[in-house]
């Protein structure tokens, strides 16, 4: 609760020999701590018009000055704290008993003061998941989606309903990477003030058109003006120590919001995996290769964001906000052995990487007097990152014994420019019907240059087969209306999204080009209905596109070692799907949903043996066709006043049509039925809730991807948080994959193609956290993370194997 204070000087009589009449004192908690900025306010005992103000110190004492003789209410607050009133009459200078305020158990739902447990609310198009002041918020923003409903973490990579074509938000703004670059921006944000994550499982036309589905991540705001901030610390330890720090500046009055945050993280990661392959000419193995593989990866990252509101009045509102990501340090060494029937080679594959991200964007926002909201943004970033990669190979006949060696390096860069300009306008007509419309245009150019060595005769010389420069532009030109009305058990909305996109990539090392352009309608639509308190009924539909990454269209191969690598694939064409999905609530707490989902030309990296040359080649490939449909039950559900539980449990069918590209290109299909649950259990103890904590169960059944099926992978987690000096100190514990039980295999076996691959990640881990607030630590934050458009979404540089 914001109160402006009214500062009135009243015309005392003839009778009133002083005008410098005082009124004193101080403000407490329950716990004995001073309340600042706490309003205190004298009000006319007839009409109530305030007639003097003033707000608290750090040490809870304040002093209404020049108050004539007379009779008024006093009034103290302060959000959390229950008003205090009381009837004074001003003599002269009067200094008040203390006053203890107390806490407002009505609003803390609302404000958030002390800790509380999770809340969840379903409504037709998304979840929202609210974790405000829990023990989730200690920790990652990506550990935050991890216990989110609707949202499925393993091994770091996130996925809604079985689709990973996912639209990232912060507080509304687009910020949107995807692979390592998704996963160290998710990794390295401060979850602490996390209010909410909502899963919208059915975007609107004002999105873009490209994702599945969108997260977006609320952070809370401040409602008073004042200073606050946090220093904090994790240290991680799975088979090696990781560490990460940072701090966070809240800093707001009336008409200025600034937000600032700085992390620094070393981090350290084993994973293991093992392969076999069974190579197969007329139906029969003629060779096997069996290969284990050690992966080190260490790195040294830097975060920073700032945000800055400038509000000139009410109606007006300019913010710029930008995002800093620098890697100066990433190496991976990796070892594989490979055993062949007569004959085996060992590799010896290390990689230096850096990178630098940045974000910048300015935005405009004017409401109007009628609720009219018109808003503009403009965005740009630059992306560089730059790799050097040495491969060595040494080779060894069936009696053990050298036969030959095998060397290349290569140097490899990535620059990409993103700009885009947004503008969007939104209405309310009459008959209570809402409706939006707007504008967006956006350049991509990405150019991605590669010079491979392989040494011969003590000299390196030039590989120009695998060496050149694949230079990519993309235009998008977008549009879109929507409409919506809510009636009183009836809620429905539609919206309608156009996209042009020009697309051109070149190759140097080829002089080929490929070029095309396509223009698309996305339709979306909502309708609900609630026939009581107890039950309600939702449909949606919406049409959505999924456009390959700029690194997946670059055709340059990238080596695990000399039979085994990985290749873009400059034709990749958007993926389109449909989805439609039939709900229904049962007394708000119970949902059950029905879901269809058809792809065409869905996206995935195929797995592909040669078994000619004895090639590995994973490859992003379109596949003809995708379908998929499920049932799915979730349930938010309080048991006793300490306790409360989520789970979520989807039955879905899969089928995908692919070509076997190295089996006569004919068309095959993999399908299964899989289940996916989530079971979790959230925690409040102690009297004043200072102690909370949380215990999940997550189980997937064996499923498919592409011409892959999956083995089945169960997980155990576990948080506790406890905050001490009335907030001003947490303490965290957080314990993943207890039982290491996330291990898995993926295996490819159709016609001619026959391999596996079991991997190992580093999944089991305990972290332990300690933050320090300050400043005005009972005021909830503004914090605003930078603003990110859509095509930040496409900035991958590696695949998830490397």
């Amino acid at each position: 609760m914001y109160i402006k204070l009214m500062f009135l000087t009243f015309l005392c009589s003839s009778a009133c020999f002083s005008q410098d009449i005082q009124v004193s004192g101080f403000i407490k908690n329950a716990q004995n701590l001073p309340i600042d900025f706490a309003n205190v306010i004298l009000t006319n005992t007839d009409d109530a018009t305030i007639v003097h103000g003033a707000t608290s110190q750090d040490d809870g004492h304040y002093v209404l000055k020049n108050v004539a003789l007379g009779s008024y209410i006093l009034e103290i607050s302060f959000i959390g704290y229950t008003t205090y009133k009381y009837n004074l009459k001003v003599d002269g200078d009067t200094k008040l008993d203390l006053v203890v305020l107390q806490e407002s158990t009505e609003e803390l739902d609302t404000i958030n003061i002390i800790a509380k447990k999770p809340t969840f609310k379903k409504q037709s198009d998304r979840i929202i998941f609210n974790i405000e002041k829990t023990s989730l918020t200690e920790g990652s923003v990506m550990d935050v989606l991890k216990s989110t409903p609707g949202i499925l973490v393993m091994n770091d990579e996130i996925s809604v309903r079985n689709s990973s074509n996912i639209i990232y938000l912060i507080n509304n703004k687009r910020v949107h990477l995807t692979g390592e670059d998704l996963q160290q921006l998710l990794a390295g944000t401060d979850a602490s003030h996390v209010e909410s994550v909502e899963v919208v499982t059915n975007p609107s036309a004002k999105y873009d058109a490209e994702g599945a589905a969108v997260i977006n991540i609320n952070m809370s705001k401040n409602l008073i003006t004042g200073y606050n901030g946090s220093l904090y610390a994790n240290y991680t330890q799975g088979i090696y120590p990781r560490f990460n720090a940072g701090m966070n500046h809240f800093y707001k009055t009336k008409k200025l919001d600034i937000f600032a945050n700085y992390s620094y993280g070393e981090s350290e990661l084993e994973i293991y995996n093992r392969s076999d392959v069974n190579f197969i000419e007329d139906n029969t193995i003629v060779g096997t290769w069996r290969s284990e593989n050690d992966r080190n990866t260490k790195s040294k990252s830097h975060n920073a964001n700032a945000n800055v509101d400038y509000a000139f009045n009410s109606a007006n509102v300019l913010s710029f906000s930008t995002n800093v990501n620098v890697t100066p340090y990433w190496k991976r060494e990796g070892y594989m052995e490979t055993e062949a029937v007569d004959s085996s080679f060992s590799s010896m594959n290390n990689m230096d990487d850096s990178k630098v991200n940045v974000a910048a964007n300015l935005n405009y926002v004017n409401t109007s007097k009628s609720g009219d909201v018109f808003s503009v943004n403009l965005h740009h970033t630059n992306y560089d990152y730059d790799r050097y990669q040495d491969i060595n190979s040494m080779y060894f006949d069936e009696n053990d014994q050298f036969s030959r060696q095998n060397i290349f390096n290569s140097m490899s860069d990535q620059n990409t420019k993103i700009f885009s300009a947004q503008a969007d306008y939104s209405m309310s007509l009459e008959h209570d019907i809402d409706f939006d419309f707007g504008i967006k245009s956006s350049l991509i150019d990405s150019k991605s240059s590669l010079d491979q060595y392989y040494l011969k005769d003590n000299k390196y010389w030039n590989d120009d087969e695998n060496s050149g420069v694949f230079d990519y532009n993309e235009m998008n030109y977008a549009g879109y209306i929507s409409m919506s009305k809510a009636w009183e058990t009836w809620q429905v909305s539609a919206g309608l999204r156009g996209e042009y996109t020009d697309i051109e990539g070149k190759v140097s090392s080829t002089n080929n080009s490929n070029s095309f352009d396509y223009f698309k309608l996305f339709p979306t639509f909502n309708v609900s209905k609630e026939f009581n308190e107890n039950h309600s009924l939702g449909l949606s539909y919406g049409k959505r596109i999924e456009r390959p990454t700029y690194s997946s269209l670059n055709p340059f191969k990238y080596y695990f070692n000399d039979y085994i690598y990985l290749q873009g694939n400059s034709n990749l064409q958007p993926t389109i799907s449909h989805l439609s999905t039939l709900s229904y609530t049962l007394k708000g707490t119970y949902t059950f949903e029905l879901y269809y989902r058809y792809e065409k030309d869905p996206t995935s990296e195929l797995v592909f043996q040669d078994n000619t040359s004895n090639e590995i080649v994973y490859k992003p490939t379109n596949m003809e066709k995708s379908i998929d449909y499920g049932f799915d039950f979730l349930t938010f559900k309080p048991i006793t006043d300490f306790w409360s539980v989520y789970f979520v449990n989807s039955i879905f069918h899969t089928r995908d049509y692919f070509k076997a590209a190295q089996s006569g290109n004919s068309t095959e299909y993999n399908e299964t039925w899989s289940v996916y649950s989530n079971f979790m259990n959230f925690f409040t103890f102690l009297e004043d809730r200072s102690f909370s904590g949380e215990i999940s169960l997550l189980y997937m059944a064996p499923m498919i991807n592409g011409s892959s099926n999956v083995s089945s992978r169960t997980q155990v987690d576990l948080g506790i948080k406890k905050s001490f000096k009335n907030g001003k100190w947490v303490a965290s514990l957080k314990a993943s994959d207890i039982f290491r039980t996330t291990d898995f295999t993926v295996k490819n076996k159709y016609l001619n193609q026959d391999n596996q691959y079991y991997g190992r990640f580093d999944n089991q881990w305990f972290r332990v956290g300690l933050r320090y607030n300050f400043g005005n630590t009972r005021l909830t934050t503004n914090e605003k993370e930078d603003t990110e458009l859509n095509e930040r979404n496409r900035l991958n540089y590696e695949s998830s194997h490397n």
